[in-house]
């Protein structure tokens, strides 16, 4: 049976939004095929019952549906309609934190890494706190932008002790994960203290990931601890929610006070 995307009216579309229309119905198709919602060979409405679903232009639907094709997500054939792309990933990709560097290295075998800032600066004062240096300490900053099929899904915001950060350079981040740079300088990786939120995309978050302002985000910041417990990063990373999941399985832990139950913890993303 052939299957059709249907939605109600205006769905996703915001015609106050300075997002052109049409970027916003790419997006929100994009969103429905790399998620799942729309698996490989999914029809997607006509140009004309797009028009008529979203209360745009066809010509605004047309270009929404070429820019589709543009990314190789769908394949628009005479007679047959826009199809989804058999190739795009049905999923949000997925990686386990419990062997966080080894599913780093194995991330970048399939995505690609880009450096967009790299310097050295006097630690801000939450930085120092998080770090444990002393206020306005030297640390290193690398703004980084992660891709995967040609469409950004992370911006991470690291800042490290300068004397691990001097062990490396900005052209050594396109080939490794920091953390493997850290284990390599001496720093063994024994845990870290992670919290998500969500938050709305600023202008610059809009343009790195490639989202409207104001669009949702997975906000997660971590400290990282190697296992003499000194901190050795500190890290933000916004995530785009049509790109990105956290799965968290919970197991009772024996040994916890009496009347307390104890959880252990695994979590997955990239």
């Amino acid at each position: 049976m052939t299957r059709t995307a249907s939605g109600p009216a205006r769905a996703g579309i915001d015609p106050d939004d300075p997002t052109p229309l049409y970027h916003q119905l790419f997006l929100l198709y994009r969103q429905k095929i790399l998620t799942g919602e729309l698996a490989g060979g999914a029809r997607l409405p006509s140009e004309e019952a797009l028009s008529s679903l979203h209360n745009v232009s066809r010509i605004t639907a047309k270009r929404a549906m070429n820019e589709l094709a543009g990314a190789r997500l769908v394949v628009r054939n005479r007679g047959r309609g826009t199809v989804v792309a058999d190739t795009v990933p049905s999923r949000a990709m997925q990686a386990d934190f419990a062997g966080l560097v080894d599913t780093l290295v194995e991330i970048d075998a399939t995505t690609r890494l880009e450096v967009l800032s790299f310097d050295y600066v006097a630690a801000p004062p939450e930085i120092a706190d998080a770090l444990e240096l002393p206020a306005d300490a030297p640390v290193q900053r690398v703004e980084r932008r992660r891709m995967h099929a040609g469409v950004p899904f992370s911006s991470m915001l690291t800042y490290l002790p300068e004397d691990i950060g001097r062990t490396f350079d900005r052209g050594a981040l396109e080939s490794r994960p920091i953390l493997a740079f850290i284990e390599a300088a001496g720093h063994r990786i024994g845990a870290a203290a992670q919290s998500v939120t969500a938050v709305l995309a600023d202008r610059h978050l809009s343009s790195v990931l490639d989202v409207a302002v104001g669009s949702p985000l997975l906000r997660v910041r971590r400290v990282v601890r190697d296992t003499r417990r000194r901190p050795v990063q500190h890290i933000v990373v916004h995530y785009r929610p049509d790109a990105y999941q956290l799965d968290m399985t919970l197991e009772r832990v024996d040994g916890g006070e009496a009347g307390q139950i104890v959880w252990s913890t695994t979590n997955s993303g990239v």
